[in-house]
């Protein structure tokens, strides 16, 4: 009786392994997902995408890997996901300077924004201006007020490329300041913050973040001023540019990066990806995760119409001020 019962369990078990061999395949979501990210690894856009990737794999039961892929202002890995748009394979973890600024600012960059679509914020924040350590000045004020005292020694700012965010971040901040400074645009972040750090340049615009926020508590760089009207709560001690007398009016845009997927990848495809990663925003280790890389709390994630409609207002709100800055295709 035990050997009966033995055989048809073992029948049992092998009707099923069969089944599950026969049954077709998730064709909603690809086996290898890629997030591509436009910098060097160690950058706080790769660190966001590594947060996410993880829990996202989990979701839709494949294998989610991030590849670095940065030039030309992060246009090169757009470029390359956009190439995949018909398998639906790769997203991009992008930013208005890849998205928005570098097709408006390159040529060779041969994308729209509109060819994108927003899946999720990952990241939203103000700017603050930040100085190597041993500049002389504590505040803006005292910058300014240097710069005009040395026109000899011509401020440097350094940016992550010709025609990023910080470029044109940067390029405001010397008009509005009226001081020669000249631009150092790099490859990324990392490569970025170490000359900060090391003092070969002057000054940078970047978010005003935990990652940030961390260095700053090292000594290199120093914090001198959040841009906007209030201090941020990543920097509670460093006054905003509207609470300085030289450039109270100084305004700029802010910083965001996201998940993107080409638009025209396929319907069902974009579906499951998008539940993969509001599935991972939601999830209590992903949000710690990235909460600690903003230094303050996450914000609501936004449904999809309320997304679209901030991507809409984006590239608008870009658009202008890349005809503000005169900024010309190169």
């Amino acid at each position: 009786m035990k050997r009966r019962t033995l055989l048809a369990a073992a029948a049992a078990l092998g009707a099923a392994t069969v089944a599950r061999a026969q049954a077709p395949a998730n064709t909603a979501v690809p086996s290898v997902l890629t997030i591509m990210v436009p910098f060097p690894a160690g950058g706080v856009s790769d660190l966001y995408a590594r947060a996410v990737a993880p829990r996202m794999g989990k979701e839709m039961g494949n294998t989610v890997i991030i590849e670095n892929l940065p030039g030309a202002s992060g246009s090169i890995a757009v470029t390359k996901v956009l190439g995949r748009a018909a398998t639906g394979d790769m997203l991009v973890l992008g930013s208005p300077t890849e998205l928005i600024l570098a097709p408006a600012t390159l040529q060779s960059a041969r994308y729209k924004p509109e060819d994108f679509r927003p899946l999720a914020m990952v990241s939203r924040s103000q700017l603050a201006l930040y100085a190597r350590h041993d500049l002389p000045a504590a505040n803006v004020d005292e910058l300014v007020a240097w710069a005009k005292a040395n026109p000899d020694k011509p401020l440097t700012y350094g940016s992550v490329g010709v025609g990023s965010i910080y470029h044109l971040a940067g390029q405001a901040f010397a008009d509005a300041a009226g001081v020669p400074m000249s631009h150092v645009p790099y490859k990324g972040g990392a490569p970025l913050l170490q000359d900060l750090s090391g003092g070969h340049i002057d000054l940078v615009l970047l978010p005003a973040n935990g990652d940030m926020a961390r260095r700053v508590a090292t000594g290199k760089p120093k914090a001198l001023a959040v841009t906007g009207s209030t201090r941020s709560p990543v920097f509670p001690n460093v006054p905003s540019f509207a609470e300085s007398r030289s450039m109270t009016r100084f305004t700029t845009v802010d910083s965001w990066a996201g998940l993107f997927i080409p638009a025209t990848a396929p319907a069902a495809m974009q579906q499951a990806i998008s539940r993969a990663v509001l599935a991972a925003m939601a999830d209590p280790e992903v949000q710690q995760q990235l909460q600690v890389l903003a230094g303050v709390p996450l914000a609501t994630p936004m449904q999809a119409p309320q997304l679209a409609a901030f991507y809409t207002a984006e590239i608008d709100r870009y658009s202008q001020a890349i005809r503000k800055a005169k900024l010309q295709p190169a």
